[in-house]
């Protein structure tokens, strides 16, 4: 009997070399699937978080603002002028037939969409300015865009004139609420009352301190939605300064 050559011992027949194939094509679209998988969950993390940043950083420019809002007694002093300040805040309609808020105030902060006027380019910015907050539908797109006004100059009409600046076309809801007052209880301790509209058009009320020329507090709520469809969610509340804490915020 013939010995048998060592190199067809070695050989693999034609069944082993199929069945190599296909479980090599198995693994390798198990590795591809798990990659596409891990890849998709990790752009939709990405841009979850890219979304997150953009409503931190949105509600952080509106806080920013309220935050140095003001009443200016001066402005108002002459009964035969009517001129507004501090803040106005109505609810018009929004994304969806929903009520949201249009806020305009006047607030010392430095301004932002004004860097090409000569006084502000040599630093000489006068640190107060009219600044508004709103959402309106840009009929030609079908978008509604999340807007900032800013005045350079105070005038008579806290809520006209200025530039806007679109920020974001992702927010589906502004929400501002105001702390108006707290009511003592007759068992004891307050009760807050907070309501959607504020207007501080009302003169006597830097004299009577009723209704207040400012609130006490501010809570902001906004929503924006990704391009995937998930809304994302965010609630602040601040405390203002109100007379008289700091009177030179009134002047």
């Amino acid at each position: 009997m013939n010995a048998e050559s060592p190199h067809l011992r070695e050989a693999f027949s034609l069944i082993e070399l199929l069945v190599s194939i296909t479980l090599l094509a198995l693994v390798t679209a198990l590795i591809y699937g798990a990659f596409f998988q891990v890849s998709n969950s990790s752009l939709k993390v990405k841009a979850s978080l890219s979304q997150s940043q953009e409503l931190r950083l949105l509600m952080k420019m509106v806080l920013d603002d309220l935050q140095a809002v003001q009443y200016l007694e001066n402005f108002v002093g002459d009964e035969e002028i009517t001129s507004d300040t501090g803040i106005i805040s109505e609810l018009v309609l929004g994304p969806e037939s929903s009520e949201v808020s249009q806020i305009d105030f006047h607030a010392a902060v430095p301004s932002r969409f004004y860097l090409d006027i000569e006084s502000v380019r040599e630093g000489m910015d006068p640190l107060l300015h009219e600044i508004g907050y709103r959402l309106e539908l840009d009929t030609a797109r079908d978008v509604w865009q999340f807007k900032r006004r800013e005045d350079f100059y105070i005038d008579a009409d806290l809520q006209e004139a200025g530039r806007e600046q679109v920020l974001s076309v992702s927010v589906i809801d502004f929400q501002v609420e105001f702390l108006f007052r707290e009511i003592e209880q007759a068992t004891g301790g307050s009760k807050e009352e907070w309501i959607d509209q504020f207007n501080t058009v009302e003169r006597e009320c830097f004299e009577t301190g009723e209704p207040p020329c400012l609130p006490r507090a501010i809570q902001l709520n906004m929503s924006l939605k990704a391009d995937s469809g998930e809304v994302i969610r965010d609630s602040q509340v601040i405390n203002l300064c109100v007379r008289p804490c700091k009177p030179e915020l009134f002047e």
